[in-house]
Parts: structure tokens; C-alpha cells; sequence
């Protein structure tokens, strides 16, 4: 071989040496980029998960707080009318109330009342009183019953009162004290549950 050989032969070898390392670090390089961008991509789907997640939080709280507006609307509305129809069944309620008093059962309630206030005294000393609207029934009540009424100076819709002094007793049927303590007590739950009794 001479040395042109040589010269041809170490240059295909240093050429071929050379390719070799080029393709190997190619590779390398290319393998490199390759975990990195595999790499880049797990971060990049990791951070879009976490953002998907947060971003559902956000939008599960804000539905949850939306609603929770919604429920509190709806219950001042809901309160609203039931007060709105409270007041239109008390109303109602006094009318009728007002047509009672107008009958014989009405005066039977008031001798029954009256009869048992002064039952209840046992021959003390009682004070009877009734309504200023009934004052039309006064005489013939307090011969009904051999005892003196007084109309009491404040109106308590109807029905009687009583109070014996000895005990402190007031003894109070009046429609007034029936209709607040309905009034304090009254619920929708409660009328619904009266009904399907």
C-alpha cells in the first residue's frame, strides 16, 4: 500500500470515525430532545390538569355560591308571602270572627266564659269584664248571672275577661289573646299538619 492508499484509507477511516460520532451524538442529541419535549409534555398536561382542577373548584364554588343566593331569594320570598298570607288569614279570620259575635252561639260562649270565671272565684271577689262592642248585651248577661259586668276601657275583640283581685288572677278569654297567641305560634307546617289530621 502505498502512501496514497494510506492517505485515502486513513481518511475513510477518520471520515467514517467521524460520521460514526456525529451520528452518535445525533442520536443522543435527538434522544435528549425527545425526553425533553416527553418531559415538557408531562409538565405541560400536569399543569393543565392542575389549572382544569382549579378552574372546576372555581366554578363548583361559584355555582355553590350562585345557588346559595338563590335558596336565601327564595326563602325571603317564600317568607314574604306566608307573611303576606298570615296576615290575609288573620284578617279573614277576624271577619269571621266578627259574624260569630253577631250570633246566639256567641252570647251562649260569653255566659259559659263568665259562668266559669265566677266558678272559679269561689264566692272572691271578681270583676267581670266584656268587650265595649258588646255593650248591648251587658244587662241581660248580668241578669243572666246575678253579678254586675264592667265594659272593659280597652277593646279586646270579643269574648270576656275576669280578674280577681285577691290572687292576682286575671282570667283572660278574650278573642284578642287567642288571636295574638295564633298569631305568635302560627306556621304553615303546623296548618298543613292540622289539615291532614
Amino acid at each position: 500500500m502505498d502512501i496514497e492508499e494510506k492517505i485515502d484509507f486513513f481518511r475513510e477511516m477518520t471520515l467514517k470515525t467521524a460520521d460514526e460520532k456525529v451520528t452518535d451524538q445525533l442520536e443522543s442529541f435527538e434522544d435528549t430532545l425527545k425526553e425533553a419535549l416527553e418531559d415538557h409534555k408531562a409538565e405541560q398536561r400536569n399543569k393543565a390538569a392542575i389549572e382544569l382542577d382549579a378552574e372546576k373548584d372555581n366554578l363548583r364554588k361559584e355555582s355553590n355560591k350562585h345557588l346559595a343566593q338563590l335558596q336565601l331569594q327564595q326563602q325571603r320570598d317564600l317568607h314574604k308571602k306566608q307573611q303576606q298570607l298570615k296576615e290575609e288569614v288573620f284578617v279573614l279570620a277576624e271577619e269571621r270572627v266578627s259574624e260569630f259575635m253577631q250570633t246566639n252561639d256567641y252570647i251562649e260562649l260569653l255566659k259559659k266564659q263568665l259562668q266559669e270565671a265566677l266558678n272559679l272565684a269561689k264566692g272572691e271577689d271578681i270583676t267581670l269584664y266584656i268587650d265595649p262592642v258588646d255593650s248591648d248585651k251587658k244587662n241581660m248577661l248580668e241578669k243572666h248571672l246575678d253579678h254586675d259586668i264592667t265594659l272593659s276601657e280597652r277593646p279586646f275583640i270579643g269574648g270576656s275577661r275576669g280578674v280577681i283581685q285577691s290572687r292576682k288572677l286575671l282570667i283572660d278569654n278574650s278573642f284578642l289573646k287567642r288571636f295574638e297567641e295564633e298569631k305568635a305560634n302560627f306556621s304553615f307546617d303546623k296548618a298543613e299538619e292540622e289539615n291532614a289530621k
